[in-house]
């Protein structure tokens, strides 16, 4: 049997019969069974379901509505539910976008950690190379430091040789020595 919310009347009348006023609190007994209740409100025949009655109660605003015009609670009532569930629906909608981000940017991450490794083994072979031309190049730059300064002796002995020829008489004899020019003069 459906239990009826306990309704308190007041003084005026509409067509001959006393206006219904709905309870102040949930607690004073309702149907929440979702059967609906037929109850007069105002100068209009209604129908408000048990879940309709306990957010009417719940809701001193809407209680006053509902007094006033309960087509209008009513309308009311179907525009939040109707509301809430356009709100919900964007709360899905904006769920899988969140979803689709990660997995895009767990695919991108994964993308850049390999292409990241790739390219510091690649900054490490290329540094090592690096390191190998600067050594090639110090050695080279040696090699040419010795060179220059060989060349310089060579060309300060060979100008000591053309002092040394034009001074000396000719029956010296010229020899080599561990690439110095050493001139004879001939029996001491």
């Amino acid at each position: 049997m459906l239990k009826l919310p306990k309704v308190t009347f007041i003084g005026s009348k509409c067509g001959g019969e006393e206006l219904p006023m709905l309870p102040p609190s949930p607690s004073q007994g309702n149907s929440t069974d979702g059967n609906l209740v037929k109850l007069r409100l105002g100068c209009s025949k209604v129908d408000f379901s048990g879940a309709e009655l306990k957010k009417i109660m719940g809701n001193e605003k809407l209680a006053e509505i509902a007094l006033v015009d309960p087509k209008r609670a009513k309308s009311r009532i179907l525009a939040n539910r109707q509301s809430a569930a356009r709100s919900k629906e964007r709360k899905v909608r904006y769920m899988a976008e969140l979803e689709h981000k990660v997995h895009t940017l767990q695919t991108e991450t994964t993308t850049l950690s390999h292409l990241l490794t790739l390219l510091q083994r690649d900054s490490a072979e290329l540094t090592s190379r690096n390191n190998e031309l600067k050594l090639r190049i110090q050695a080279m730059e040696q090699e040419a430091q010795f060179r220059d300064a060989l060349k310089e002796a060579l060309t300060l002995e060979v100008h000591r040789l053309q002092l040394l020829g034009t001074a000396e008489p000719s029956g010296g004899k010229v020899f080599f020595s561990s690439l110095c020019f050493v001139r004879d003069s001939g029996p001491n």
